[in-house]
């Protein structure tokens, strides 16, 4: 079992770091790059970059949400967790569900999604937003499971005297 937890950490972390990074690439290289091309050669170029990348989104996405439900259902136990903490979750769920549908779209091929990709800069900017509020929430969760930790410490050292500290 801590193997397996290890593991969908790892996988957790790299797959974060992958959808958090990628729209940098695309917002700070490849959008301003590709925005000298003609249109022809510019749609070329991107369906190049994006015909890779659209399965391997797809995978990283996936083991996203299977790692994150692992989290939540073997290793957390959110009854436990303060509301700060389930607040941050609820945020920094709801922005990776939002990059993961910014992202796929950018790269998808839908064409009920044409118009969204024309203003592909503007919505790769929002996705750089998103990441970094995923990245700020999932931070601010572990220094506040730990800040809790350290309360329970506390708690259990001084115990037996019968004191109650708290911060």
């Amino acid at each position: 079992m801590l193997y397996l937890t290890l593991i969908m950490r790892w996988l957790h972390i790299l797959g974060a770091a992958i959808l958090v990074g990628a729209p940098f690439i695309m917002w700070l290289g490849i959008y301003p790059a590709t925005a000298k091309l003609p249109d022809d050669r510019r749609a070329e170029f991107l369906e190049a970059v994006n015909k890779p990348w659209r399965k391997f989104l797809g995978l990283v996405i996936l083991i996203q949400i299977v790692s994150g439900i692992y989290w939540l259902l073997v290793v957390e136990h959110m009854s436990h967790e303060p509301p700060i903490y389930q607040a941050l979750l609820g945020i920094k769920m709801l922005a990776a569900f939002a990059l993961f549908f910014v992202l796929s779209v950018l790269a998808g091929r839908a064409k009920a999604f044409d118009e969204f990709r024309r203003k592909a800069p503007m919505w790769i900017g929002i996705a750089v937003a998103l990441g970094i509020l995923t990245v700020i929430c999932a931070s601010s969760m572990r220094i506040v499971n730990l800040h809790r930790r350290e309360v329970q410490l506390l708690h259990v050292e001084i115990g037996h005297a019968s004191m109650t500290i708290s911060k």
